[in-house]
């Protein structure tokens, strides 16, 4: 065979099916899926996000907010999912019905082109360049456990068995926090935090860790906005 040319269809299939069987054998077990190390991640990512500890005034009441938001980067290890424009229409949908009182808005998110760091005073300093009051920031970050059940080694061995024993869980963990900061201030109005849970099992060949997480994702984002109406609405009743 010349170098370069593809290998016989046989080959392939073994080449395949030896994948398949190293995979089966390296998640065998659960691992668990633990909320405090996602916690963890969040808490040390938002310590380098924060202004230094300063003096700041209080935040003076805002009769008429208007409200940014920001997806704060997750290309980070550890995260497991980056933000979609699947995220950012719930986010925009969500904001369509929250009250902010009586000439409050919100202005949708901020351009990521206008940031010029990642830390917490600069975008505040880019907020205020868009008139922003408040700044919604988002954070997340996922796990995935995957492994076997008693029908992988029975069954694996062959190709037809890795596309249809359901041999092979999938449980994704997946954890938001939100916080509200006054853009002048600096100060913390409030913040939430919500998780999800979701699992499925199938042929090791389709089940898709990804699409898991992206339903983890989805569930914990759905409580989480529930959740800001809520604080939302005790904030602004309190002006």
């Amino acid at each position: 065979m010349s170098l370069g040319a593809r290998p016989p269809r046989r080959t392939r299939w073994v080449l395949f099916l030896c994948a398949v069987l190293v995979g089966s054998v390296g998640c065998a077990s659960s691992h668990g899926l633990s909320r405090d190390s996602l916690q963890d991640v969040i808490v040390r990512e938002e310590a380098g996000f924060l202004d230094p500890p300063s003096a700041a005034a209080a935040p003076a009441p805002r009769h008429a907010p208007t409200l940014g938001f920001h997806f704060k980067s997750t290309a980070f290890v550890h995260r497991e999912f980056e933000w979609t424009s699947r995220d950012r229409d719930a986010v925009l949908t969500w904001a369509q019905g929250l009250s902010l009182g009586v000439g409050g808005r919100s202005t949708g998110f901020l351009t990521p082109s206008s940031l010029k760091g990642q830390s917490l005073r600069e975008l505040r300093a880019t907020a205020a360049r868009y008139g922003v009051d408040w700044v919604l920031v988002f954070d997340g970050a996922a796990a995935v456990d995957r492994y076997n059940n008693y029908k992988a080694p029975l069954l694996y061995w062959t190709i037809v068995g890795a596309y249809l024993a359901d041999g092979t869980h999938s449980d994704a963990l997946c954890l938001m926090k939100a916080t509200v900061w006054d853009v002048k201030t600096g100060a913390r109005l409030f913040d939430e935090q919500a998780d999800a849970i979701t699992r499925t099992v199938g042929p090791a060949a389709l089940v898709d860790d990804g699409r898991e997480i992206e339903r983890a994702k989805t569930r914990a984002m759905e409580t989480l906005l529930q959740r800001l109406t809520d604080r939302f609405a005790l904030l602004v009743g309190r002006r």
